[in-house]
């Protein structure tokens, strides 16, 4: 499954790269590197512009209270000759030097104004482009590393919008026949290579996603698997290696170790420390992990293909089934697309294959882009509609679920509170459980009664 999710993205990169190749040529003309810039400076300009009108407005209602005509004039040119002039670095718009009239500064600030009005909108088409392509770009990296269906709808939308903000610049997409003659013509015109790119980039995300989608359950399943299992035939192996530690422990000790090894075991089988709870449930542990190791010895011995059926492997579907699906499913889709396109877009064909009158064959309602609408909206709509009425008679043969009386009501509140408090309770002692492992792992195993007198004897 990995190896065909590796393809179906380098698939997709192509196609991505491809499809913006093409969107990139067909607005040769129109890529200007430096208009990024040139539109963020212009916006710049525009509110420093704003700015200044602000503090004109402020500073003259406060001086109309202290200054005469004359000065106020002289205060708003000595405004606009400071604050524009010199502080602002992206001024003058043709200026060669301070004004000297206040009428000057206001018919100065109205053609700044219309200046740069006009300039942003003419940057703004071309702004978009670059605006729209880096998300797309984007968006498509998020979707190959993160998988996910809205980042392949969201690279895909970014893009086409590139196409629909031109088309508003009144520029020429592509020099297309609305009613194609052949089906060569149809099939190689520019448009339709585009459409068709835009169609397969979809097409194989969504397989693409699929793909992962179906196999990293799996993957995560065998992966945890393996560890169970590893970690079981560790267990065994260190009991293993206690066990014949204490062997060759025993064999060596001297007799008088020995009696007094057997004086502490008399007294430990009087206090009842080998008959507690704690000791009974790890000597059922390992009994039971020695048992299942031997089963899982067993039946991998049995029979060779228990360790996939052990680890999921053999729950996926194999690469070469979900290539051979992907390739056909794709395939299919692709000739009905272009088969439905053609036909919706060549009125002649259809009307030639449904024999319809000559007063509706030669009518001039035919040869006008709308009627393609005409077609096109019935056959889009059809396919939630078959979706809704499958929904609707799904639905109706599902067994409606009986009405319940306040008791009812009430007990299942009831049962549903106490299922999520043992859920908590549960999640509370997990944590605690968890906290106490790594404080056990940080710091030294604490020895119980047992361990510290089989030290003590041991050392004597």
């Amino acid at each position: 499954m990995k190896p065909v999710t590796v393809v179906l993205q380098l698939l997709f990169t192509v196609v991505f790269v491809v499809m913006c190749w093409l969107v990139y040529n067909q607005l040769s003309g129109q890529w200007r590197w430096d208009v990024p810039y040139t539109f963020i400076a212009t916006v710049f300009r525009l509110l420093s512009l704003l700015f200044f009108v602000l503090v004109f407005v402020l500073v003259s209602g406060l001086a109309a209270f202290f200054a005469s005509g004359t000065a106020l004039d002289n205060i708003v040119v000595g405004l606009y000759n400071v604050l524009v002039l010199r502080m602002w670095y992206m001024q003058p718009y043709g200026l060669d030097g301070p004004l000297t009239n206040v009428y000057q500064v206001f018919g100065q600030l109205a053609q700044n104004f219309s200046v740069l009005g006009a300039s942003l909108y003419d940057q703004s088409f071309t702004f978009m482009y670059f605006l729209f392509a880096g998300i797309g770009v984007a968006m498509f990296l998020q979707s190959v590393f993160r998988m996910q269906h809205k980042f392949v709808v969201g690279s895909f939308v970014s893009i086409q919008l590139i196409m629909v903000v031109a088309a508003f610049r009144e520029i020429a997409i592509y020099d297309y026949a609305v009613f194609p003659g052949s089906f060569a013509e149809f099939i190689t015109s520019g448009l339709q290579i585009l459409v068709l790119l835009s169609w397969a980039y979809l097409e194989i995300g969504y397989q693409m996603i699929y793909s992962h989608s179906v196999a990293k359950p799996v993957e995560e399943r065998e992966n945890t698997l393996k560890k169970q299992l590893l970690a079981l035939r560790n267990a065994t192996r260190k009991q293993d290696a206690i066990e014949r530690g204490e062997a060759a422990a025993s064999s060596a000790m001297s007799r008088a170790t020995g009696a007094t090894a057997f004086s502490f075991l008399r007294e430990a089988i009087e206090r009842r420390i080998l008959g507690s709870k704690d000791g009974l449930e790890k000597l059922d542990a390992v009994s039971d992990v020695r048992r299942l190791q031997i089963f899982v010895d067993e039946l991998l011995s049995m029979d060779p293909k228990a360790k996939d059926e052990l680890t999921a492997r053999a729950a996926a579907p194999s690469s070469k089934y979900v290539l051979v699906s992907t390739v056909l499913g794709s395939s299919i889709r692709f000739l009905a697309v272009v088969s439905l396109s053609f036909l919706l877009m060549s009125p002649g064909l259809l009307v030639s294959v449904l024999s319809l009158p000559p007063g509706i064959a030669q009518s001039l309602e035919l040869v006008q882009p709308e009627f393609v609408m005409l077609l096109l909206v019935p056959v889009v709509l059809m396919f939630p509609f078959t979706a809704m009425l499958i929904s609707m008679l799904s639905n109706r043969n599902m067994e409606e679920k009986p009405k319940l009386t306040k008791e009812e009501k009430e007990l299942e509140r009831r049962r549903k509170k106490e299922l999520a408090e043992r859920k908590r309770a549960a999640a509370r002692a997990r944590r605690e459980r968890e906290r106490a492992r790594r404080k056990k792992a940080a710091g030294a195993e604490e020895k119980d009664e047992w361990d510290r007198a089989l030290e003590e004897t041991f050392r004597r």
